[in-house]
């Protein structure tokens, strides 16, 4: 007698796993930004709406969970580069808006507390590397042009680019600040890494002169900013 086999098809469970998924990798990166990478499973599977047990289902460990954030979060960069190349007819423009997109994601926000296999297997990943070449094939073309165009200083690459933004990012996001400190000492890391984030984008660009949002920071400015671990 033959044997038949039976396929079987996507119904509703497959779904709901797919949206718990969905659900969980938002939730962590939520509260990876607001309380930081090392937030309790338990915490994140709360907010995600799902058990304990269906979160680590889909996520036998953090790093894995990390890994699925972070893997989300290339996915986005290099989906909002492609979208500033196409929408944004002024290759300068496209340029600042793709590295300020770049600067709220938190590109490594989330590994901060991933174990050192951890990072090395992320890192080593072909869809984390094919997002990340995609990401800065779009940074070199925009420069390219932009120097072509003579708003981009001639002497940079977009190996430049990507170093200086890694610097700017190493500013700590106010959510990651001590809990204890004033709402006036959150915005001034804020306001402390988006000046910088200013100044890097006009130091790229042949005519600076980009008004700097906030105010001066000023000498007692920099013990706060000490006093918050901010790193400079």
């Amino acid at each position: 007698m033959r044997t038949r086999t039976v396929t079987m098809q996507p119904g509703p469970l497959r779904a709901d796993a797919r949206r718990n998924r969905e659900q969980i990798i938002e939730a962590a990166r939520t509260l990876f930004l607001r309380l930081g990478p090392d937030v309790p499973m338990e915490e994140i599977a709360r907010s995600a709406g799902v058990g304990v047990g269906t979160l680590y289902r889909r996520f036998p460990d953090r790093d894995e969970l990390i890994k699925a954030v972070s893997l989300d979060t290339f996915s986005r960069l290099a989906e909002l580069a492609t979208r500033a190349e196409r929408e944004e007819p002024d290759p300068a423009t496209a340029l600042t808006r793709l590295l300020h997109s770049a600067l709220e994601l938190h590109l490594g926000l989330a590994t901060a507390s991933m174990s050192a296999p951890g990072k090395r297997a992320l890192m080593d990943s072909p869809e984390v590397s094919a997002y990340r070449t995609e990401a800065i094939a779009v940074v070199g073309r925009l420069v390219r042009r932009a120097q072509q165009e003579g708003t981009i200083r001639p002497d940079i690459g977009p190996g430049d680019v990507a170093v200086a933004l890694a610097v700017v990012s190493r500013f700590l996001p106010p959510a990651l600040l001590p809990t204890d400190l004033p709402p006036t000492e959150n915005d001034l890391a804020d306001m402390a890494r988006h000046r910088l984030f200013t100044l890097m984008i006009d130091g790229l660009r042949t005519t600076p002169g980009t008004p700097l949002p906030g105010r001066p920071i000023e000498d007692q400015d920099v013990e706060t900013l000490r006093r918050q671990r901010t790193p400079f």
